[in-house]
């Protein structure tokens, strides 16, 4: 969670939770939990879900996972799918995601999931580095 916001207390959890399901409620499509295929314990999440950027409604995908199952190609594969459902399902031009600077293996992630690094931004008082799916927002170098 370090990289996530940090621990959420009970209320920030009960928050969280109402605003996820309203993101349900009013789009379809949002936060999943994912399971391990054989044990069925939960290993992290994906999302999929609206966020606004500077101003512009986007829609982002993202994950977590807990750190046992860090290491293993699964946040790419789950970023892939998030931008695969947004094209396809959503019929989205482009998709985002959002890493704070220090959260490299992020970046690495969404750079193999086919997304380019397109700028700095500020998110929810922090500073962040803003990935896009498509070559038409002004790429920069991570250098």
């Amino acid at each position: 969670m370090q990289n996530l916001g940090g621990v959420r207390d009970e209320a920030g959890t009960l928050n969280y939770l109402e605003r996820n399901l309203a993101h349900w409620a009013e789009h379809g499509f949002g936060l999943w939990m994912l399971r391990d295929r054989g044990s069925g314990g939960m290993i992290g999440r994906a999302v999929l879900r609206h966020l606004e950027v500077e101003g512009v409604d986007e829609v982002e995908t993202g994950y977590g996972f807990l750190p046992e199952h860090w290491g293993r190609g699964l946040a790419t594969e789950v970023a892939r799918a998030g931008i695969q459902v947004g094209r396809t399902r959503l019929g989205l031009h482009s998709v985002v995601a959002i890493t704070l600077p220090a959260n490299r293996a992020s970046q690495r992630v969404l750079l193999k999931a086919g997304m380019v690094y397109q700028r700095e931004i500020n998110h929810e008082g922090l500073r962040h580095l803003l990935f896009r799916t498509n070559g038409d927002g002004g790429e920069q170098s991570l250098e």
